[in-house]
C-alpha cells in the first residue's frame, strides 16, 4: 500500500481525482492539503470537505494550505469549473472539521512519521510544496517522490499550454513556486498536457455517455461535474487522474527523464517548463523530472470507468 497526502484546489478533475484515490485500495490518503488554483482557496477547501463527505473518508485530515501564491496576485479558472469550481454537481454545506494543522505542517509531519513510504501528489498550483521546501530544505531526502499534474512539456504534439501558448494552469499560477521545487532535489513524476490532453487518454463523448447511462451515485456525480464541459470540449481531458492512475499502477506509463526548469519572468512565457531537449547537453545526472510521454490507454480508461464510476 502507498500513502500519499493529496494536496488539490477542487476542480472538476480533481473531484474526479479524489474518486479515483479513494476507490484505490493500494492508497491510502494520510492528509488533504488544499491550495488557491481552479478557485479561491475558500472555494477549494470547502470543495474538499464536500467530497471528502460524498466519498464517505471524513477520517482524513483536511489542512487548509496558501490562499494565494508565493508573490502573484490571485487567479482562478471559474471559467472552466464553474463558480463553485465543481461544475453543475451540488453536493451538501459539509460539516467537516478542518484541521488545526495547516498544509505544510501536514506535509512536514507526516514526511517525518512515513519516511520514503510517502509520496506526496500535488494536483493544483505548488504553492505548499515549495512552502514545505522551504520550511523543510531536507524533505527531498525524507520522502519517496512527487508526483504532480503540471507543466506542458512539448514531448508530444499535445504538449502545448493552456493558461497561455507554453505553459499549464498549475505551473503559470504559481511559477515561483514551481521552480522552488523542480530545483530542490525532489524526485518528480508529471502528468503533463502532453499525455493528458491526448485524444486517446480522455473521456470521449461515448466513454460519457457509458458513465451516463449508469445512474449510481458516482456515475451521476461524474456527470453533473462533466457534462458541460463534455459538450463544450467534445470530451473532457483527465488531467488530474492520470497523476492519481500513475501513483496506483506506473506500469501503464511511459516516462521520459529529463531536466526542467522554469520560466518566471517571460512576458509571454510566464510558467513555461523548459525542457533540456539538446542532445549534447542532456546529462543524465542533471535530470530532475521523469516526465509522463505515453500512456497504456485501454488500461487508464478502465481504471476510470471501474472506480471512479459505479459502486
Amino acid at each position: 500500500m502507498k500513502h500519499i497526502i493529496l494536496d488539490t484546489d477542487p476542480g472538476v478533475d480533481d473531484a474526479l481525482a479524489f474518486l479515483l484515490a479513494f476507490n484505490s485500495p493500494e492508497l491510502k490518503v494520510e492528509a488533504v492539503t488544499t491550495v488557491a488554483g481552479n478557485v479561491n482557496h475558500t472555494k477549494g477547501h470547502k470543495n474538499a470537505k464536500k467530497l471528502l463527505e460524498f466519498i464517505g473518508a471524513t477520517d482524513v485530515p483536511v489542512c487548509a494550505g496558501a490562499e494565494k501564491p508565493l508573490i502573484r496576485v490571485m487567479s482562478h479558472a471559474e471559467e472552466f469549473h464553474g463558480k463553485t469550481g465543481l461544475g453543475e454537481a451540488e453536493l451538501p454545506e459539509p460539516k467537516l472539521e478542518t484541521d488545526h494543522r495547516n498544509a505544510v505542517e501536514m506535509i512536514l509531519e507526516k514526511a517525518d512519521e512515513l519516511g520514503k513510504d510517502l509520496t506526496l501528489v500535488a494536483i493544483g498550483p505548488l504553492t505548499n510544496i515549495a512552502a514545505a521546501l522551504l520550511a523543510d530544505p531536507k524533505l527531498p531526502e525524507k520522502v519517496d517522490k512527487l508526483v504532480i499534474m503540471g507543466g506542458a512539456f512539448n514531448l508530444t504534439p499535445y504538449g502545448l499550454g493552456n493558461a497561455n501558448a507554453v505553459a499549464e494552469f498549475n505551473i503559470w499560477h504559481d511559477p515561483e513556486a514551481a521552480k522552488i521545487v523542480f530545483n530542490s532535489g525532489l524526485p518528480i513524476v508529471a502528468a503533463g498536457l502532453d499525455t493528458t490532453t491526448h485524444p486517446d487518454y480522455r473521456m470521449s463523448v461515448d466513454m460519457f455517455n457509458e458513465i451516463k447511462d449508469k445512474k449510481d451515485r458516482r456515475s451521476k456525480l461524474v456527470v453533473d461535474l462533466c457534462k458541460s464541459l463534455v459538450e463544450k470540449f467534445n470530451g473532457f481531458s483527465l488531467h488530474d487522474p492520470q497523476a492519481i492512475a500513475y501513483v496506483v499502477d506506473p506500469t501503464m506509463f511511459k516516462t521520459e527523464k529529463y531536466k526542467v526548469d522554469l520560466e518566471v519572468h517571460g512576458e509571454l512565457t510566464r510558467g513555461m517548463t523548459v525542457v533540456e531537449r539538446r542532445y549534447y547537453r542532456r546529462v543524465k545526472e542533471e535530470a530532475n523530472t521523469d516526465i509522463i510521454v505515453e500512456v497504456d490507454a485501454p488500461r487508464f480508461l478502465k481504471l476510470i470507468m471501474d472506480r471512479v464510476t459505479g459502486e
